[in-house]
């Protein structure tokens, strides 16, 4: 795997549609996730840029996941 499909913050693949070659960048799972600023201000300087964040990262399991139970409510 090369280091653009790593996140930055934990190592793991980050699912990003350019980094695996998709045709149409809008495809990817980031235009539909709303990410934290707080997320992006744990990234050094050094990391930012180069790589995307992974879903778990980015929070949007975690938002995924609360917008499920508020709709079961």
């Amino acid at each position: 795997m090369n280091p653009a499909q790593r996140c930055p913050l934990c190592g793991q693949g980050n699912a990003c549609a350019l980094a695996d070659g998709a045709p149409d960048i809008q495809a990817c799972w980031c235009f539909a996730a709303r990410i934290d600023p707080a997320v992006l201000e744990r990234l050094t300087p050094e990391q930012r840029d180069l790589a995307c964040l992974c879903p778990a990262c980015a929070g949007v399991v975690e938002a995924a996941e609360r917008d499920r139970r508020s709709e079961q409510d």
